[in-house]
């Protein structure tokens, strides 16, 4: 039978980069490679040509963008969107398992107001769940909770349109299961604990997940081409390359992908999120310090509080939605680096989680 996996493959193995090659001449005339004034004066031609072969050469379909200092330094659109019309770098895509992040940062903002803490048992919110007082909010931010993940055992006749009822139906599934692991034992990569995540969100601040999201970080952060997969039905002015909603599950079932992979946005305004959650605009530096820096000791990808370890000291998360859509993110505030990348083909995360590699190792020419 048919399981809700539509957001759940986002990268559950450590990254596998590899290097990259070149791209001919007619491949290079379709695709929108731009650079602003202050790109071509920071970035050299000869590296702005190579990260031009290497994404053809790997037949990158999608938007993906530089950051450094103050300004952009490189972005590159190429293919079509749903509706056959050219992508830019403006268009809003599906970053689904990069939303973790959000949750994550949403969860730092309640401990750093003192509403939450990382050490609560889960019992505190759900008394009724049989194993919370052995799964701490932490076990489940660092992946270590031992919750399967719901979209195992899922199935979609179980859900409807209605996202209240939806959340109560997967969170009373998920606390039938017995656990795959003692909490805080092991790693494992699962939805469940962002899910929960977001309802516990919800449950301290009195308001919707994503209006909180709303106010605390989209507003503030000025991302005003940033929304939620299940909004695309009704207003996709934002989201214009994604009208034919049937290829996400998650437009028709509102609530699964609550915390997990719920978030569409640009390049724009992933930029402005990346440059705001490491520098103390919308949790704090400690807050910050914390959400980077306790890795799970039991994960292959040094999995921490919705992000990983990624090369040259980075961190990011990587998504994809089947079927087509992948998207990888990356901050590096040592270098004051910032690179968004979103894909819509069939290739979406196993062309994406190589993209950090591949392009920085060209621009920090190592």
């Amino acid at each position: 039978m048919k399981k809700l996996t539509a957001f759940v493959l986002s990268a559950v193995m450590a990254l596998a980069f590899a290097g990259c090659g070149t791209k001919s001449a007619e491949s290079s005339a379709t695709a929108e490679v731009s650079a602003t004034d202050a790109a071509q004066e920071t970035l050299a031609e000869d590296i702005k040509a190579r990260l031009d072969k290497a994404l053809a050469k790997e037949e990158f379909k999608g938007v993906l963008q530089l950051s450094k200092g103050d300004g952009v330094i490189y972005q590159y659109a190429d293919g079509d969107d749903e509706n056959g019309k050219p992508l830019t770098i403006d268009s809003s895509l599906p970053v689904a398992s990069v939303s973790k992040q959000f949750c994550a940062a949403a969860v730092m903002k309640l401990c750093g107001e003192n509403k939450l803490s990382a050490d609560d048992t889960l019992n505190k919110y759900y008394p009724e769940y049989r194993h919370g007082k052995n799964i701490t909010v932490k076990d489940l931010l660092t992946m270590s909770s031992g919750i399967p993940n719901y979209n195992m055992f899922l199935e979609p006749s179980m859900l409807g349109t209605d996202e209240a009822e939806n959340i109560k139906t997967i969170r009373k599934a998920m606390f039938a299961e017995a656990l795959d692991f003692k909490p805080g034992s092991s790693y494992e990569y699962s939805n469940s604990n962002y899910f929960l995540l977001a309802d516990i969100v919800y449950k301290i601040s009195g308001v919707s997940y994503h209006d909180f999201l709303r106010k605390n970080f989209f507003e503030p952060l000025e991302m005003e081409r940033t929304g939620f997969i299940e909004e695309i039905p009704e207003d996709n002015d934002w989201a214009s390359a994604l009208s034919k909603t049937e290829l996400m599950s998650e437009t028709s079932f509102p609530g699964p992908a609550r915390g997990c992979g719920d978030i569409v946005t640009n390049a724009a305004d992933m930029d402005k999120w990346m440059r705001g959650l490491s520098s103390g605009k919308i949790i704090s530096a400690d807050g910050y310090k914390e959400l980077t820096g306790n890795p799970n000791p039991n994960s292959p990808n040094g999995y921490t509080y919705g992000l990983w370890q990624m090369p040259f000291g980075g961190v990011g998360h990587v998504g994809q939605m089947e079927p087509h859509f992948g998207a990888v993110d990356y901050i590096n505030t040592d270098r004051d680096v910032y690179l968004f990348a979103a894909s819509n083909t069939t290739r979406g995360l196993s062309l994406v989680e190589q993209i950090p590699n591949k392009i920085l190792s060209i621009v920090f020419d190592n």
